[in-house]
C-alpha cells in the first residue's frame, strides 16, 4: 500500500505542474524599447553599483568587438515621369520636322481617263436619196462634218519621280512623264445596203465657178463606194522642276516649282474612198476600181520654263492637294499635207492601171510641208483627295486641266475650195487649168485636255 502511494504522489508531482501550465495562458512579454540607431547601446553592469558604460559588457568588462549601428532600410524609388526633358507630342510623318517636309525621295503612279478638245472636221460627204447631193440643197443630208467624230475617253499614265537635295529636306528635283493612248476614231459611209441614202458625194467650193459643187462618188447603176472619214491622236508630256518649301506647318506644306516642260500632240485626219465604177451602155466592157485617200496630219511640240505653287493640307487621315503650273515657251509646228489616187480599169486582154498624186482635198496645190514656230502659253492645274495609308503612302482621286495656247489641228487645215481640172477621178490626168487651189495656209487655234486622275504616291 506503501508502494502504491508513493507511486501515485510522484505522478502528482511530476505531470500535474505541466498540465497546469498547459492550461494557464503565459502573458506576452513586453515589447523591447526601439533603441535609436545613433545611441549607443548601454549593457547593465552585473555590479549594481557599477554602470556598464558603451561597448562594455556587465561589471564593466570590454567587449571586443563594439556593436554597430543598423541603417534604416530605405524603399526603393517609385518611377514617374521624367521632368527633366520637355515632353513632346507624337508627329505625324508627313508633318514638318527633320528629313520629312520633302521626304528623302518619293515616286507617284497614276492613271489617267481624259478627255481631248474634239478634233474638228469640216463638211466632208454628203448623201441624198436621189439626184445629186449637194451641200444646202433640201434632200441632202450632211453625213460628216460639222462636229468631231466622237469624244470618247483616252486612257493613259502619268509617272512622278524625286528626291531630296539638302540635309534640311527643303529642296528636292522632280521628274515627270505622261502619255496618252493613241487613239483612232473612224466613220463610215456607204450605199452598199442602204436604202436612205443611194446618192454620196463629197462637197466642195468650185474654184472656177465660184459655187458650191460636188464629187459624186456613189451614184444609182452608176458607182458605189465606201468612204471612211478617222481621226487620230497621241499625247505625251514631260517636265523637269526644282521643288522649294516655301512653309511647313502642322497640317500645311507649300512648295514652289520651277524648271522645264515639254509638250507634244499629234493628230491627224484622213479621208479614204473605195469607189467602183459599174459598166454602160458605152462601155460594156469597162470597169474601173479606184482607191483614193487624203491625209492630213498636224504635229505640235512645245518647249519652255515654267513656275508653279503646290499646297499640301492634310488633317488626320486625310488630305487634299492643289497644284498650278504656268509654262511660256515656243510650240514648234509642222502640217503635212498628202494625197493619192489609183485607178484599175478592167480592160481587155490586160487591165489599164494608173496612179496619181493628190486625191480630193489634199492636191499638189497644197500637197506638201509647213512648219512653223509661234510663242505659246502651257498652265496646268490639278486637284487631288484622298487618305493616306500609313505613314508612307497615299491614294488619292482627282481632276486634272492641261492647255495649249496656240496649235494646228488637221481638220482646220482643209481648204475645201478647189480647182476640179486638179482632181484625178475627174481630170484623169488632163492639163490643169485655172487658179492653185486648195491652197497650203496653216490655220491657228488651242488645244486642251482634261479628266480623271486616279494614283498612289509613296514617299519615304
Amino acid at each position: 500500500m506503501r508502494a502504491v502511494s508513493l507511486a501515485v504522489a510522484a505522478v502528482f508531482v511530476f505531470v500535474l505542474p505541466g498540465w497546469a501550465n498547459a492550461q494557464i495562458p503565459i502573458p506576452p512579454l513586453p515589447p523591447e524599447p526601439i533603441v535609436p540607431a545613433s545611441t549607443p547601446l548601454t549593457l547593465p553592469s552585473a555590479d549594481p553599483g557599477q554602470e556598464a558604460g558603451p561597448g562594455h559588457l556587465a561589471g564593466g568588462t570590454e567587449i571586443s568587438r563594439p556593436l554597430q549601428p543598423v541603417a534604416t532600410p530605405q524603399p526603393p524609388p517609385t518611377t514617374g515621369p521624367r521632368t527633366t526633358g520637355e515632353i513632346r507630342p507624337t508627329v505625324d510623318d508627313r508633318d514638318p520636322k527633320p528629313g520629312k517636309v520633302l521626304g528623302d525621295w518619293w515616286d507617284t503612279d497614276e492613271l489617267l481617263i481624259w478627255w481631248p478638245k474634239a478634233a474638228p472636221v469640216p463638211p466632208l460627204v454628203t448623201g441624198s436619196r436621189g439626184g445629186s447631193p449637194l451641200l444646202g440643197q433640201p434632200q441632202t443630208t450632211l453625213l460628216v462634218g460639222h462636229r468631231s467624230i466622237d469624244t470618247q475617253d483616252v486612257a493613259g499614265y502619268r509617272l512622278t519621280h524625286g528626291w531630296s537635295l539638302n540635309k534640311d529636306d527643303t529642296v528636292g528635283f522632280e521628274g515627270r512623264y505622261f502619255f496618252l493612248g493613241t487613239r483612232t476614231l473612224s466613220e463610215f459611209v456607204t450605199d452598199l445596203g442602204n436604202g436612205r441614202f443611194r446618192t454620196i458625194g463629197l462637197p466642195y467650193q468650185n474654184a472656177l465657178t465660184g459655187r458650191p459643187d460636188v464629187l459624186s462618188v456613189a451614184s444609182p447603176g452608176l458607182s458605189s463606194a465606201l468612204v471612211t472619214v478617222s481621226t487620230s491622236s497621241r499625247v505625251q508630256g514631260a517636265e523637269a522642276n526644282l521643288v522649294g518649301n516655301l512653309y511647313a506647318g502642322p497640317g500645311v506644306k507649300l512648295h514652289a516649282l520651277a524648271g522645264y516642260r515639254f509638250f507634244q500632240v499629234n493628230e491627224g485626219l484622213r479621208v479614204e474612198q473605195t469607189w467602183l465604177q459599174y459598166p454602160t451602155a458605152t462601155s460594156a466592157y469597162y470597169q474601173t476600181l479606184g482607191m483614193v485617200a487624203d491625209q492630213f496630219d498636224a504635229h505640235n511640240e512645245f518647249h519652255g520654263g515654267q513656275l508653279g505653287l503646290m499646297a499640301d493640307l492634310h488633317r488626320g487621315m486625310f488630305f487634299v492637294e492643289m497644284t498650278g503650273k504656268a509654262a511660256l515657251g515656243t510650240n514648234y509646228q509642222v502640217v503635212t499635207i498628202d494625197g493619192a489616187t489609183h485607178l484599175i480599169t478592167a480592160a481587155n486582154p490586160i487591165p489599164l492601171m494608173q496612179s496619181f498624186p493628190g486625191g480630193v482635198y489634199a492636191l499638189p496645190s497644197n500637197m506638201g510641208r509647213v512648219k512653223h514656230t509661234v510663242f505659246a502659253v502651257v498652265p496646268e492645274a490639278t486637284f487631288k483627295v484622298g487618305l493616306k495609308l500609313g505613314d508612307r503612302a497615299r491614294f488619292f482621286v482627282g481632276y486634272n486641266f492641261l492647255y495649249l495656247s496656240n496649235a494646228v489641228r488637221p481638220g482646220d487645215q482643209i481648204d475645201r475650195t478647189l480647182n476640179p481640172s486638179q482632181i484625178p477621178l475627174l481630170a484623169r490626168g488632163g492639163p490643169i487649168l485655172g487658179p492653185d487651189r486648195p491652197q497650203a495656209t496653216v490655220k491657228h487655234t488651242d488645244f486642251w485636255v482634261q479628266g480623271l486622275v486616279i494614283g498612289l504616291e509613296g514617299r519615304f
